[in-house]
């Protein structure tokens, strides 16, 4: 009796120190998102491995059952602890402020944000620790008016985060549009634009739904732009379904975009269920649309042509399996960021211009004897930027991620180092609110972009990209009078916003009515 009880804490000794081991040796070293396939497989396999290997002793397959169990348990309370202890006290962000179940797990900040409330939480955080605020086991969250631009500006040597292995694409230049090949895609832009005007012309003075109208809107040009051919959604006034299917799919990353190793299990294990199911469709459609783009021949100018030729560029360097997943994450990053960003933007846009009419009427004046249907002019209007800026950073279509990973050798935010190969994310939405940013930081002001400079204090806490919403607006207002629909409350757009990867507004309801000529 006494040697079974001796083996057996020799046994459950051995499982600890393997934890341990697996800590110090392997877990605590580089980035383990990407292989929780091969590492519950490998789990797998090690349990296996104890229930054959450990002799049956008792004889009763129910006392061997609970010895493995308990080596099991004692190896994976070993591992835990080790990972606590070491993030808690010896981690090299330990020094930072911050919730210490967050500096130990993820699922602090999942569990936080569960109702898609991201802003929210790292607005109070903000308020509760600081500027610098630790957030994650190896990650930072800044709240410094300059992060943005040491983040994303010319100068910066970080890399993106590891949410971007979900779509597989890499840095890529891609998306560094010449002059030349926005001015060739404007034309195709003022169509969507027209399209829009004649769709909205269609409810007369019923209300519309801003929130389907602008993503129809949003979808199609971002197709035509990707693909050289819209999805006819602002032709027929419905969904399509595979557009519905990504609105749904979001839904699953925003709870799970701060343990984002979780989505990756999941698209492995449970591809069938619910949203990862959307997900995957999603996936499927954007594929299948770039494959028979692929197969045509497109006079047109397209982002497509800039991902097919890379695709063939890589041919020499890369498998084709690697190939195909840059090529399928590029074209899903393409269509997310460029439609789901403008959408949140107009619906804000048109939210402002009712609740504020007179700036809607500011816009009009200066749109007298100009033409509105050109980009070139458009920029030169200064109401008109006004608004549009004001639109963006009140409500950024990206209010929470989009970190990057810091260089090896740090980064420097004024006198704070942190060091490299850190997580580092920056909320837009509540830097743009800073007091120590923008004077007046929750007020709708579009002065403060031209006649009243006073207003803002540190520019670097914007980072605006305006071209299709001056565009918008300013068509639509040259033809209507907008005000919010009878018996809508404004406020449900704030009440129910939603951040899932990008901002998703609560609904806005709005009467266009058209305007009288010359007025």
């Amino acid at each position: 009796m006494s040697t079974t009880i001796s083996n057996t804490a020799l046994r459950l000794l051995a499982s600890a120190v393997t934890g341990l081991v697996a800590h110090h040796g392997l877990f605590i070293h580089g980035e383990w998102h990407l292989s929780v396939p091969s590492i519950v497989f490998g789990h797998a396999a090690l349990a296996c491995a104890v229930w054959y290997f450990v002799p049956h002793e008792s004889g009763h397959l129910a006392e061997h059952l609970r010895l493995c169990g308990w080596i099991f348990t004692s190896y994976l309370g070993s591992l835990f602890t080790s990972i606590t202890i070491y993030r808690i006290f010896f981690h090299r962000l330990r020094h930072f402020p911050g919730p210490k179940l967050a500096a130990v797990t993820k699922f602090w900040h999942v569990f936080q944000a569960r109702n898609s409330t991201n802003y929210l939480v790292l607005q109070d955080l903000h308020k509760k620790y600081g500027t610098f605020i630790r957030t994650g086991p190896n990650e930072i969250t800044c709240f410094h008016t300059g992060i943005l631009d040491l983040l994303d500006g010319a100068r910066n040597k970080n890399t993106k985060d590891q949410w971007y292995d979900v779509l597989h694409p890499r840095a890529s230049a891609i998306f560094a549009f010449s002059t030349k090949s926005i001015n060739e895609y404007a034309p195709r832009l003022l169509q969507q634009v027209l399209n829009l005007a004649q769709c909205i012309a269609g409810y007369g003075e019923n209300p519309v739904k801003v929130n389907d109208v602008m993503s129809w809107f949003s979808f199609d040009a971002m197709g035509e732009f990707v693909f050289g051919d819209d999805f006819g959604m602002l032709r027929t006034s419905e969904w399509h379904p595979a557009v519905a299917r990504q609105q749904r799919a979001l839904a699953l990353l925003a709870p799970l975009n701060d343990a984002i190793w979780v989505v990756c299990a999941a698209f492995v294990f449970v591809p069938f269920l619910g949203k990862v199911k959307d997900w995957m469709g999603m996936v499927k459609f954007c594929d299948e649309r770039m494959n028979k783009r692929m197969q045509s021949s497109v006079e047109k100018l397209d982002v497509a042509s800039w991902f097919i030729d890379e695709y063939n560029q890589l041919s020499s360097k890369w498998s084709l399996k690697r190939r195909k997943n840059l090529l399928s994450g590029n074209t899903i990053s393409a269509i997310v960021a460029g439609s789901d960003t403008t959408r949140a933007s107009l619906i804000a846009l048109w939210y402002f211009m009712c609740k504020h009419p007179q700036h809607a009427e500011k816009i009009v004046a200066e749109l007298r004897n100009v033409d509105e249907t050109d980009s070139n002019n458009l920029a030169k209007l200064p109401h008109l930027n006004g608004v549009v800026n004001e639109t963006l950073r009140l409500l950024p279509p990206q209010m929470t991620g989009g970190g990057r990973m810091t260089s090896a050798e740090g980064l420097w935010v004024d006198d704070t180092w942190i060091p490299g190969d850190v997580k580092v994310t920056a909320s837009k939405y509540v830097l743009s609110r800073l007091p120590a940013a923008f004077e007046q930081p929750n007020d709708f002001i579009p002065e403060r972009w031209y006649s009243r400079p006073e207003l803002i204090h540190d520019e670097r806490a914007f980072a605006p990209f305006s071209v299709e919403l001056r565009l918008v607006a300013a068509v639509l207002l040259k033809q209507f009078k907008v005000r919010f629909a009878d018996g809508h409350d404004p406020e449900t757009l704030w009440r129910d916003l939603r951040d899932q990867v990008t901002a998703q507004p609560g609904e806005c309801w709005c009467v266009f009515e058209p305007r009288e000529a010359g007025a």
